[in-house]
C-alpha cells in the first residue's frame, strides 16, 4: 500500500470516529475532493445510500491496514511530560486517538473538580502535534472504557507509567472479551523539565494564594 493511500485511510478513520459513517461533506472538512475519489476508486469505502444522501465507512480490510493507538488521561494542566508521552505513543502506530476524561470522571476518581472543563481539555489535547483526534470519555468510569474500546477499536492501548489502575481495568476488559488489543507501557520521563500535573497544581495554588 502506498503512503498516500495510508494517509487517506487515516483521514477516513478519523472522520468516521467523529461522525460514524460519514458524508462527502463531512470528509471534505479534512481532505480534498480527489482524496475521496481515490478512496472510492481503490475500494476502501463501503457505501450506504438513502433517499437523500450517501454515507461511507471504511471496509474492514482497509481499516486493518492502519495501526490505531489509544491513550487517555485527564490532561487538566497540560505540560511537557504529556507531550513527551503522547509523542512516544504516536510512534507505536499510524493514528493516535486520545480519550480525555470527562469532568464527572475526574470528580469521581480524583475527588476534586478539574481546573479546566472537559471540552477545553479535549480541544487543547487535540491541538498537540502527535494527536490525530481527541474524544471525550464516558461518565460511567467502569463500563465507560468498554464503550471507548468498542468505538475506537484500537490495535494498541498505551499507558503512562502512573496509570497502573487504569491499565488493570483495561487489561481485564480485553481478557473478558478476548479482544486482540496489545497493551504497552510508556516509559517514565525523568528530569526537572518533566513535571506532574499535581505538582503544577500545587505550584499554581501557592502562587495564587
Amino acid at each position: 500500500m502506498s503512503e498516500e493511500d495510508r494517509t487517506l485511510i487515516k483521514a477516513a478513520y478519523v472522520t468516521q470516529l467523529k461522525h460514524g459513517s460519514f458524508t462527502d461533506k463531512e470528509f471534505l472538512t479534512i481532505a480534498k475532493p480527489e482524496a475521496l475519489a481515490r478512496l472510492k476508486g481503490a475500494n476502501h469505502l463501503e457505501e450506504k445510500r438513502t433517499h437523500d444522501e450517501t454515507r461511507y465507512s471504511l471496509t474492514k480490510p482497509s481499516r486493518n491496514r492502519i495501526k490505531v493507538v489509544l491513550a487517555g488521561g485527564v490532561y487538566d494542566v497540560l505540560h511537557v511530560g504529556h507531550l513527551a508521552a503522547l509523542t512516544e505513543a504516536k510512534k507505536l502506530g499510524d493514528v493516535l486517538v486520545v480519550v480525555v476524561a470527562t469532568d464527572t470522571t475526574v470528580e469521581t476518581l480524583k475527588e476534586r473538580k478539574p481546573v479546566f472543563p472537559e471540552e477545553d481539555r479535549r480541544v487543547l489535547v487535540e491541538g498537540l502535534k502527535p494527536v490525530d483526534v481527541a474524544i471525550l470519555g464516558y461518565e460511567d468510569v467502569g463500563f465507560g472504557f468498554e464503550q471507548v474500546l468498542d468505538e475506537v477499536k484500537p490495535d494498541i492501548v498505551a499507558f503512562g507509567y502512573d496509570q497502573e489502575r487504569l491499565e488493570r481495568t483495561v487489561s481485564e476488559i480485553i481478557r473478558r472479551h478476548s479482544l486482540k488489543i496489545e497493551i504497552r507501557r510508556l516509559p517514565r520521563f525523568e528530569g526537572e523539565r518533566y513535571v506532574s500535573s499535581s505538582l503544577l497544581r500545587q505550584r499554581l495554588s501557592g502562587e495564587l494564594s
